[in-house]
């Protein structure tokens, strides 16, 4: 999904999505997303069974570039319509971290391939799965490197006591709670083949 050209002459464009956990900051260009921002200091509201959620695109659909609009997309499913994600294509990424066949590329790739919604990894089993079980501390580094959060799941990847461990740098730790526990309900409701929580998304 990335896309490997120069990021410095790009005509960025930046957009926002109201959701459940703040508004998050997307930015990017014709080629790809340069940047995904989560609101660190907002709280949301505890995640339960039943929710209902607004998830509004707060930018003319006219004025974003093909990759944010899919970008926009995709996040506005993970909140509202979870499962129809798995349909929706990737918004190519366009950020120097993946232009370079680097170790934390390849674990930030790993992440959003094999660790899949609903599920958890160690920093230790991020490590195995990305072809070295030694480089725990380099996992973390490219946790808190991550340019594009949600898709790029680091929210997903915990301490091998089972503590979420930190988030944003400790600052977006309640964030990272909330996504865990959003996405633990909604597996929930699929594996006893109840359907996905009453979620009325507004559009």
């Amino acid at each position: 999904v990335a896309k490997k050209k120069n990021t410095s002459h790009c005509k960025q464009v930046t957009a926002a999505l109201q959701s459940p956990i703040g508004t998050i900051q997307v930015s990017g260009c014709e080629e790809g997303i340069h940047s995904i921002e989560l609101q660190e200091g907002f709280v949301p509201k505890d995640r339960t069974r039943v929710a209902s959620f607004t998830c509004e695109v707060c930018e003319s659909q006219e004025e974003m570039t093909a990759p944010l609009k899919y970008c926009m997309t995709w996040l506005q499913a993970y909140f509202s319509e979870r499962w129809t994600t798995e349909k929706l294509p990737l918004p190519a990424f366009h950020h120097p971290i993946f232009e370079q066949a680097t170790f934390t590329c390849n674990v930030l790739m790993t992440l959003m391939n094999d660790v899949k919604f609903g599920e958890m990894a160690s920093y230790k089993e991020l490590a195995t799965m990305a072809g070295n079980s030694k480089a725990v501390r380099a996992v973390g580094g490219a946790m808190r490197a991550n340019p594009v959060p949600i898709i790029v799941p680091c929210h997903r990847v915990i301490c091998s006591n089972g503590q979420i461990g930190n988030y944003m740098g400790g600052r977006g730790n309640h964030l990272k709670q909330w996504l865990l526990t959003h996405e633990k309900l909604l597996k929930e409701n699929r594996n006893t083949s109840q359907g996905p929580c009453p979620i009325l998304p507004h559009s």
